[in-house]
């Protein structure tokens, strides 16, 4: 019994120091390598290692060469079962047509073992709050405004539920 109680016990106290020594920082780079494969660029970022995640400050991101934004803090929190991103001033560049003057003021994405298919989104920004959920599997993206205001430079992407709130939604088209 005392055999079983010790392997167990090595067990899971392997599965925390694996979690808290994790390299988290090549987790990010391989996550900067795919995108880039998608021409989306994060420049200028300070990365800090912590314990349970990587803090990430003052990021640029480039569009097909174009900078569309700047993030003064993103906090990417990896507990295996349950994974969170959470983006804070996400500032849009002025210069980009159509987006102009548009940021997000607090955005978090939601991973979670127990609805394995499906991430969950909620923002606060200019436009209003966002509600949102991505299907894994179906690569299907929905995103919900339904407290939405100034939403005009955009408004031509967004279409209006049958209870009248104005959604975005794409669908894989494979």
């Amino acid at each position: 019994m005392q055999m079983v109680k010790r392997i167990i016990g090595g067990f899971f106290l392997s599965l925390i120091l694996l979690w808290l020594f994790a390299p988290k920082q090549e987790l990010y780079y391989l996550l900067e390598k795919n995108l880039k494969e998608k021409d989306i660029i994060i420049s200028n970022e300070t990365l800090k290692d912590t314990w349970y995640g990587l803090n990430i400050s003052n990021a640029d991101i480039y569009v097909k060469g174009i900078k569309s934004a700047h993030s003064a803090q993103l906090k990417l929190s990896i507990f295996f079962l349950y994974n969170t991103l959470s983006i804070d001033n996400l500032e849009i560049n002025d210069d980009i047509p159509n987006m102009g003057g548009q940021g997000i003021e607090t955005f978090n994405a939601t991973y979670s073992i127990i609805d394995p298919t499906h991430i969950t989104m909620k923002g606060f920004g200019s436009f209003g709050s966002l509600d949102g959920e991505f299907t894994i599997m179906k690569q299907h993206l929905k995103i919900l405004f339904p407290m939405a205001k100034n939403i005009q430079s955009f408004k031509k992407y967004l279409k209006k539920d049958e209870k009248g709130v104005w959604k975005y939604e794409t669908f894989n088209k494979k």
